[in-house]
């Protein structure tokens, strides 16, 4: 009787055990490197007009944090690794977020996405911490000029 019941208690601790294994887990697995291509607009309106969705951003370290600035989105790619998560799922989860993106980099690479015109169209990649919305840039294109960093190997 006491064998029994305590097969009984190991059977349902392993099975609790292999249930909490499953559950998600923040910012565990590969690094997050997502790449949008879109054109900068001047409003959310005009950024859904030009692309599948409208992405927004401000900059840290800046006083202009809470404003917002406007990507229309025409593809939305994450890179390298084995991400089981797409480019569009990233924006889907920080979508209900204003800014959806604070930007964080070098002053030279995040200069070339800040002081880029309305109606530029740009190519940004960059490390996405999801929990905190920060997007580290490692790469911005402006209007077919080279990238800062060699292509990706999903080019």
């Amino acid at each position: 009787m006491a064998r029994r019941l305590a097969v009984l208690v190991l059977g349902a601790l392993g099975s609790a055990a292999l249930a909490l294994d499953t559950l998600p887990r923040p910012n565990v697995g590969p690094p997050l490197i997502l790449r949008l291509d879109g054109v900068l607009s001047a409003s959310v309106e005009e950024a859904k007009r030009i692309g599948f969705t409208a992405a927004s951003y401000a900059f840290l370290g800046t006083d202009d944090v809470a404003v917002s600035r406007w990507i229309g989105v025409t593809d939305a790619r994450t890179i390298g690794g084995d991400n089981a998560v797409s480019g569009k799922d990233v924006l889907d989860s920080l979508a209900p977020y204003r800014p959806m993106f604070l930007v964080a980099g070098t002053p030279a690479i995040t200069a070339q996405l800040r002081d880029a015109s309305v109606g530029a169209t740009v190519r940004v990649e960059g490390l996405v911490d999801r929990a905190s919305r920060t997007y580290y840039l490692r790469s911005v294109r402006r209007d077919g000029e080279p990238d800062a960093m060699p292509p990706s190997k999903a080019d």
